[in-house]
């Protein structure tokens, strides 16, 4: 188990880098628009050329003689269970994952002589009516991608590019989510990454009930081994599914007491899929504003794809689309009667209890042009920005960002992992590999990400789905104007036309 949770931890490191470019500097005070006229030099921290480089020691670009005279740094966060501990913890408690919270938020509040303030609310609407009014009530945001995401040309918040010490080229700023999220090649009033444990608790993946699958086809090393050779796609995926279905009650009616080989509903475990397939809504033109392209051949083919998925193969067991549903899938894979359930990453801890062991894939590809596996991202992963109003703490909360961030990434995520490892994940010598090949996927899009903006065009595969028989074409032409229109406006508003 030990080995098996290092191999894990050591290929943590290989997350993807992190682009884009940012200013850092010495502590003077930003002007209002959080720009200096000449960025200071930063002064780096030092690791001795002998020492290797791992995730634990990863150097940070900020000065090391910050002070910012005990600052409060007030974060307006939603108040659910994992929305709170992603940003703190009460107490340490003794559990690993709560030791490192804690741990961390002592580091970071130590090192720059800053005081943390959680403030739980509805951050989104709390944020807008502050800065609204004029107010610095909070200094960092931290709000569901979905919520926030629609604010994006309001002017709430502050463009990151302009802000000192916070340096997007890191690897604790998620590199996918930053390009998705750059606006003219120049703008970005969101970031993402491994401050926010939402976001890796939210990555879609696909859950494999060993029992059933090697009862069925043989050893599960197999199926990792079509995933590590690049060939774990939907014909793979559909004969599996096929070649799984038991009358388990004998009652001759295909009902939810039999055993399937794939559950799922037509909403968001649409959206793992059409993530993992990594389609591109949007493209950009020369002044880097995007403009629609999903409605091609491709997109065709996949909204065909799904409909096979869920209404024509017999392995395949519909649950209903809300929370009870979703419940039932759960329920079903831990009873030993589901093989394959697509879900979140933080599915996991619902399983702790369950007898049979289970693998982790990522969701399969599909088609031939599509060269490596893609992560799909729940929405509701928090997202973080700085409201306007604040001015007089910006660069103390530039710098609190950065040193969050980057000590979460040095001693949070690697011990999430391992708690979402504990037990069953540890007896897998495989786990550690594929789950950098889900790391390494992860993916967003502008269109996703402002589809609230975009008549819910990132949901467009929910509808094609849900609506069985329903064109992806035939689908689109009736929406194509008001996509259009919208994607047009959203254009302008954040040109400021």
């Amino acid at each position: 188990m030990k080995k098996t949770l290092a191999m894990f931890l050591a290929l943590l490191m290989l997350l993807p880098t992190f682009t884009a470019c940012a200013e850092s500097g010495t502590n003077e005070e930003n002007t209002a628009s959080g720009a200096s006229d000449v960025a200071p030099e930063a002064v780096e921290e030092v690791v001795p050329e002998e020492t290797e480089i791992t995730r634990a020691n990863t150097p940070d670009t900020l000065p090391t003689d910050l002070d910012f005279a005990g600052t409060e740094i007030n974060c307006i966060h939603l108040d659910g269970q994992k929305n709170r501990r992603e940003l703190y913890v009460e107490e340490d408690t003794g559990d690993a994952l709560d030791s490192a919270i804690y741990a961390r938020n002592l580091a970071v509040e130590e090192r720059l002589n800053i005081k943390i303030v959680p403030i739980p609310g509805d951050a989104a609407s709390a944020a807008q009516t502050a800065v609204t009014a004029g107010i610095d009530d909070y200094q960092t945001v931290w709000g569901q991608q979905y919520q926030l995401m629609k604010q994006a040309t309001q002017g709430l918040y502050f463009n990151f590019y302009e802000m000192k010490y916070i340096d997007t080229e890191q690897p604790w700023w998620a590199k996918n989510f930053i390009e998705a999220a750059t606006i003219a090649n120049e703008r970005l009033y969101y970031l993402t990454g491994d401050a926010t444990m939402t976001m890796l608790m939210n990555m879609g993946v696909i859950y494999v009930n060993n029992s059933i699958f090697e009862n069925m086809y043989g050893p599960v090393d197999d199926l990792y081994q079509t995933v590590l050779e690049g060939g774990w796609n939907y014909d793979v995926m559909q004969g599996y599914i096929e070649g799984t279905y038991i009358d388990a009650n004998g009652d001759t009616v295909r009902d939810v007491d039999d055993i399937y080989g794939f559950a799922a509903h037509t909403i968001s475990m649409m959206d793992y899929l059409v993530g993992g397939a990594d389609f591109r809504f949007c493209d950009y033109d020369d002044e880097g504003y995007p403009y629609l392209i999903i409605n091609s051949e491709r997109a065709v083919s996949f909204a065909e794809e799904l409909q096979k998925l869920m209404y024509e193969n017999t392995g395949t067991y519909i649950l209903e689309g809300s929370v009870a549903g979703e419940q039932t899938g759960i329920a079903k894979f831990s009873e030993d009667t589901l093989m394959f359930l697509p879900f979140r990453a933080e599915t996991s801890e619902q399983l702790r209890d369950m007898e049979s062991d289970y693998a982790i894939l990522p969701c399969p590809k599909f088609g031939e042009d599509q060269e490596n596996y893609s992560t799909a991202v729940h929405d509701s992963a928090t997202v973080l920005c700085i409201p306007i109003t604040n001015v007089e703490r910006l660069d103390a909360t530039c710098a609190f960002m950065e040193a969050f961030a980057a000590e979460s990434y040095r001693t949070v995520t690697d011990v999430y992992f391992g708690t979402l490892l504990k037990e069953k994940f540890a007896r897998d010598e495989n786990v550690a590999t594929i789950f950098d090949i889900i790391l390494e996927g992860v993916y967003f899009d502008f269109a996703c990400l402002h589809s609230y903006a975009l008549n819910s065009i990132g949901q467009i595969f929910r509808s094609t789905t849900s609506d069985r028989g329903s064109t992806f074409a035939s689908f689109y032409q009736k929406n194509a104007k008001v996509y259009d229109k919208t994607m047009q406006k959203l254009v302008k508003a954040y040109k400021g036309e």
